[in-house]
């Protein structure tokens, strides 16, 4: 293993223009840079106050803890801990953990993003992974989230353009702004005596639902919420799936669908749950489809489908089923429009004949 050091001022610039491995980097108290790597080649230039570190293989680096530090392209995993001066990456092909940082600047992180506990703002361009990040003293804005984006106390703004599911927990500070944009679903878990102005926005009014003691509502799309007496904390939720914003502890544990939980960072085989979770449900829905139209051609009956408040059994008529209501009602189930409940609702008609 090579390896070497050198003295520095704790103000001084690290740059790394490109590692071609791992990456661990930590802060400490001395005034100086540790450098070590498997590769063949470690180089530390200083140049006035800045220190350049080149390797061909993993790297783990030491740095004075206030330090500047910025990594061009890391090509491997990237973990940081303890470094409370500026941090900024370019491109980062792995995933990337961050621990107790400061002000953290992002390009491109390829992988996942986990950043826990800080003091200082969060920006990112491009991260094609799931993001979580928790006990963060700062704002946060993210121009696009490939996967999840988790949050748990972030105390200060929130701004995040989000392709999936979004999961926040969080204590709003007075001033506080949140802005969010979900292609998925987006639940919100507040404290019941939140004072906070909400507007919240669906493809679908009825996906919405506020679950908050004596929230005000007004308006359909987008809906008006006031909670408490207002405030100046001021929350945008905008999804295509559904939006809940609760203060009920069973609906952030429902959240356990994707069985994420307490744990911080999120397990390995996160994605795989999800993937397993939807599958389960694809075929539970594909199979309630079958059994639908198998009931449908059998009574050859006609039925009219009321699925409104109450959700009563659908009613018979007398004619029979054309091939295009069957396709209605497989259309129905493959849009969500109803549940595998709501089919095995509609074969129980179907079998009793009423």
């Amino acid at each position: 293993m090579l390896s070497k050091s050198l003295a520095i001022r704790p103000n001084f610039k690290i740059v790394l223009p490109s590692v071609a491995g791992d990456l661990r980097l930590t802060g400490w108290d001395r005034e100086e840079v540790s450098a070590k790597t498997d590769g063949d080649v470690l180089d530390l230039v200083l140049d006035g106050e800045v220190v350049t570190v080149s390797c061909d293989d993993d790297l783990i680096l030491n740095v004075p803890r206030a330090a500047a530090v910025q990594v061009d392209h890391a090509e491997g995993d990237v973990e940081t801990r303890l470094l409370t001066g500026p941090l900024s990456f370019g491109v980062v092909d792995g995933d990337l953990s961050v621990r107790e940082g400061g002000t953290l600047s992002l390009g491109t992180v390829e992988g996942d993003l986990n950043v826990r506990g800080g003091n200082g703002d969060i920006s990112g361009t491009r991260l094609e992974g799931d993001v979580s990040l928790r006990d963060v003293k700062g704002n946060a804005s993210l121009d696009s989230v490939a996967g999840d984006l988790f949050v748990r106390a972030v105390t200060g703004n929130l701004l995040a353009r989000v392709e999936d599911d979004v999961v926040m927990y969080l204590e709003l500070q007075d001033g506080t702004a949140v802005d969010i944009s979900s292609e998925g679903d987006i639940l919100l878990h507040l404290p019941a005596k939140a004072n906070a102005s909400l507007s919240l926005q669906a493809d679908d009014p009825d996906n919405i639902a506020v679950k908050v003691p004596g929230a005000k509502i007004s308006g359909e799309n987008p809906q008006a919420v006031v909670l408490g007496e207002g405030g100046s904390a001021a929350i945008r939720l905008k999804a295509e799936g559904d939006i809940v914003v609760t203060s009920e502890s069973k609906e952030w544990e429902s959240a356990a669908e994707f069985d994420f939980g307490g744990n911080w960072p999120l397990p390995g085989d996160f994605s795989e749950r999800i993937n397993r979770t939807v599958e389960r449900a694809a075929r539970q829905a594909e199979a309630a489809a079958r059994r639908a139209e198998q009931q449908v051609r059998q009574h050859g009956r006609r039925f009219a489908f009321n699925w409104g408040p109450g959700r009563g059994v659908p009613t018979p008529p007398t004619e029979p089923v054309s091939d295009e209501e069957r396709m209605a009602i497989l259309k129905m189930l493959q849009d969500k429009k109803i549940s595998a409940a709501d089919a095995e609702t509609l074969l129980a008609a179907l079998e009793g004949g009423n």
